[in-house]
């Protein structure tokens, strides 16, 4: 598995991108809104390392209590897989429990993600290869 993207769970977008930007990063693409998660998603890159942006719209969004706990803070690593459903066969053998089943990310063209923990490391996301479309 190879590392896709760190997510990073912030308070407020704009700010977060500007303090990126004063660390060498710069946008990859725009903000998407995610309307499975209700949450504003923004990437960012620095050579080889990608920063997904993530801000909940709402007091109502899934990671909206997360907020309590990370703060603005990475909280999860998406790794890129070739097969969605046996990463996750192989992860659970190991003992990573599914915390959000197969849905899709609008901010990664649609494609499906499943989304982990482990009670060693955290949580992690998983998403197939991009057919064709770069890394989104």
């Amino acid at each position: 598995m190879k590392v896709h993207h760190i997510g990073y769970l912030v308070k407020r977008l704009g700010r977060s991108e500007e303090a990126f930007r004063k660390l060498g990063f710069t946008v990859e693409k725009d903000v998407v809104y995610d309307d499975v998660r209700d949450v504003n998603i923004s990437f960012m890159r620095s050579g080889d390392y990608r920063v997904e942006l993530i801000e909940p719209a709402s007091k109502e969004s899934p990671l909206y209590p997360l907020l309590k706990n990370y703060k603005n803070s990475p909280y999860h690593l998406c790794y890129i897989v070739d097969d969605l459903e046996a990463a996750r066969s192989e992860l659970e053998k190991q003992g990573f429990m599914v915390i959000r089943d197969n849905e899709p990310a609008p901010a990664l063209g649609g494609r499906e993600v499943i989304f982990m923990v482990s009670a060693d490391i955290g949580i992690i996301e998983l998403v197939t290869e991009s057919a064709g479309d770069g890394d989104f």
